[in-house]
């Protein structure tokens, strides 16, 4: 589980900018949905290493209103910066409703970040 303090002090422990806020709202999402998405009992589906050599995670979690999203983030200098985020469907809502049915026992390099 991903465990990040609320939005809004200076110590949230998320990385934004106006790069990562425009590009999430793309998407539809705003930071007030990605934030609890990653604090909200997530489930990490997925974990890779970008040709720069950035870890990256992908984690399927819910929103205060209960909608899932999916979000990739990285960690930057302590602090999780979401590099994307988007309304999880199809296969991704299967893969976390499976997750959850099997106790998470299928998520994947879960790293835990504590703040």
């Amino acid at each position: 589980m991903i465990y990040i303090r609320g939005p809004g002090a200076d110590d949230s422990g998320f990385d934004w900018d106006a790069a990562n806020v425009a590009h999430i709202a793309r998407h539809g999402p705003q930071p007030a949905d990605a934030e609890p998405a990653l604090s909200n009992d997530p489930v990490t589906l997925q974990y890779a290493v970008t040709e720069s050599g950035e870890e990256r995670w992908v984690s399927v979690g819910p929103t205060e209103e209960r909608r899932l999203l999916v979000v990739v983030w990285t960690t930057r200098a302590a602090r999780v910066r979401v590099v994307t985020a988007y309304p999880a469907v199809g296969r991704l809502r299967e893969a976390y409703a499976k997750a959850k049915q099997l106790g998470e026992a299928g998520a994947k390099n879960d790293p835990a970040p504590q703040q």
